[in-house]
């Protein structure tokens, strides 16, 4: 990898579970993780570009976050009428 370089850490917890989509700087195509029990969490190290974090399923209470090299950058605490909400924080150099 060439240039800097970020760890990213995403999260989302609340009750019960939720659909998550997501995708690190990189990634040619978002992956998905369907009814999964909360609180969930992927990490991965990465270059520059965005990293998207989407829930839909969501019940009242459920949160997502972001967190690059372990600071805080995004978080939604409130899920829409239709139990969807998101992240993204976008590295650049």
């Amino acid at each position: 990898m060439f240039g800097h370089s970020w760890d990213v850490k995403m999260e989302v917890t609340g009750p019960g579970s939720a659909d998550v989509g997501y995708s690190f700087s990189g990634d040619n195509s978002p992956r998905m993780t369907l009814a999964g029990k909360l609180p969930w969490n992927k990490a991965q190290n990465v270059g520059f570009g965005f990293n998207n974090l989407a829930v839909t399923s969501a019940q009242p209470g459920t949160v997502c976050r972001i967190y690059v090299d372990g600071k805080l950058k995004d978080e939604q605490k409130k899920p829409d009428a239709k139990g969807t909400l998101s992240c993204s924080v976008h590295l650049k150099d």
